[in-house]
């Protein structure tokens, strides 16, 4: 991630940001979005966690999707946080994701936490196929709002 997209989140979204608990990407894939499916709860979520070691925001983002997802995205927008801080970025994947079945397994070292990696239409899922229920409107507008790279 630039250090121009860090400062821009900075400068704008200062308020968020500090009260943020973590982060995670809007992955698009065709007319699709990328989540996990959480091990414990069964439920979609995205792919994202908590922040460690002064971290940037965008940079738990990418760390947290790799270590969920095993894919090295490039974080590129700040889009939404979730009611339970976390900091959504439209980010992008250049790894042939299209080309992969609509479910498949996570990586060996994501097994404890993600029983599987998914391609869900957002619009055709409800929120009670989401770990936080109240994430279903923001996913939606967070998909619309993003435009990844063709």
């Amino acid at each position: 991630m630039s250090p121009t997209l860090e400062t821009e989140i900075d400068a704008h979204h200062a308020q968020e940001i500090a009260t943020a608990k973590g982060a995670a990407c809007i992955i698009k894939s065709q007319e699709k979005v990328v989540l996990i499916r959480h091990r414990l709860t069964g439920k979609l979520d995205f792919p994202g966690g908590g922040f460690s070691d002064d971290n940037s925001t965008a940079c738990t983002a990418h760390r947290e999707t790799w270590e969920e997802t095993g894919f090295n995205v490039s974080v590129e927008t700040y889009l939404a946080k979730t009611n339970n801080g976390l900091l959504l970025f439209g980010c992008d994947l250049d790894a042939g994701i299209d080309t992969l079945p609509d479910v498949f397994e996570p990586p060996p070292w994501a097994t404890i936490e993600v029983s599987a990696i998914e391609k869900v239409d957002p619009f055709l899922i409800d929120h009670q196929d989401l770990r936080f229920k109240d994430d279903l409107i923001l996913l939606r507008d967070s998909f619309i709002s993003f435009d990844a790279k063709k």
